[in-house]
């Protein structure tokens, strides 16, 4: 089998599916609005999960269920199978729950302009909304919890920098505008002398077309040794071109989050480092945000769950620290 072939992930159906080929789950029964042991006014909460099967938004959901259970609250959470966005199918999980009247919404907002219809009629029937790692994209929400992204995109330009020499970085994200540009207008603000952005590619957020699309960036701008992508699933597609290409040992990826892909990509020469953010930290909060909203508590409108840069250097530290943290150790 090819490395490219190798690298290609499933995607799932653009459009719309029907509920059951869903990845979905519960931390409780009943009606939406039966949860008698909740300890608050809020009894029911739904997670529309962007990615279910990519593995912190697996974290994130396991620890929404631990969350919701050890509160009382009914906690539902549902999103797309496979591992490409799919905006349409969350928004209509999403209108489901408006109908079915939960008390409260955790979303992730990746299409601002598309959601933000959506949070007005929810707020409009009284549902209280968390948005997750998305940033302001949007101004609909009760709160917003996750990784400040402004901080992020400064964090990545300033560790890239520590890297010795020339640094030219070839970016590549989902389109133009929506919240990847709000890492990576951050990232650009922050620049250190040694570091240049040479190119920027658009892979439309799907994994399957990154392979190609990191590919012809390379081709296009051979000085590029550093490839940049803030989307969690580009990191097969970018590992993949870096050895089609024959440039290991000489372009590295930065990537998102840390899973086994990006771990074993660490060790293996491929990825330089990557922004681990705090997915157990991000539904945890945002549970008890809602729930203390829904008692008539102050809460600050964003919470920043911050992120760690991951290199070879530290990545056996980390990978020792506590496992609660994140629902789990990675292998």
């Amino acid at each position: 089998m090819s490395v490219r072939r190798s690298a290609s992930l499933a995607v799932a159906a653009i459009g719309f599916v029907t509920l059951a080929a869903c990845s979905s789950s519960s931390s409780s029964s009943g009606s939406p609005g039966s949860a008698a042991s909740s300890p608050a006014k809020l009894k029911s909460i739904f997670f529309a999960n962007p990615l279910p099967d990519y593995p912190d938004w697996a974290t994130a959901d396991r620890c929404f269920e631990s969350e919701t259970a050890k509160l009382g609250v009914k906690g539902v959470t549902q999103g797309p199978t496979g591992l490409q966005v799919n905006d349409q199918f969350v928004l209509d999980r999403i209108s489901q729950a408006i109908a079915q009247k939960y008390n409260a919404l955790m979303a992730v907002p990746i299409t601002p302009s598309a959601y933000e219809p959506l949070f007005q009629r929810a707020k409009s029937q009284g549902m209280q909304i968390a948005t997750l790692n998305t940033g302001t994209a949007t101004k609909d929400q009760n709160l917003e919890v996750g990784t400040d992204y402004g901080t992020q995109g400064a964090k990545v330009a300033a560790n890239i920098g520590m890297r010795p020499g020339q640094q030219n970085v070839g970016i590549i994200t989902n389109a133009p505008g929506g919240i990847g540009d709000v890492i990576i207008n951050a990232f650009k603000s922050h620049l250190p002398p040694n570091v240049k952005v040479v190119a920027t590619a658009f892979d439309s957020g799907d994994p399957s077309k990154t392979v190609d699309v990191a590919e012809q960036l390379l081709t296009a701008h051979p000085e590029t040794n550093i490839l940049f992508s803030w989307e969690g699933t580009a990191v097969a597609g970018i590992t993949a071109a870096i050895k089609e290409k024959g440039k290991v040992g000489h372009v590295f990826g930065v990537v998102n989050d840390l899973t086994p892909q990006v771990v074993d990509g660490i060790r293996g020469g491929t990825i330089y480092g990557t922004s681990r953010q705090h997915f157990c930290d991000m539904a945890k909060k945002a549970v008890d945000l809602l729930v203390a909203v829904s008692q008539g508590k102050q809460v600050p409108p964003t919470t920043d769950t911050g992120t760690t840069f991951v290199t070879k250097g530290n990545l056996d530290t980390v990978l020792a620290g506590p496992a609660t943290r994140e629902g789990g150790r990675h292998p």
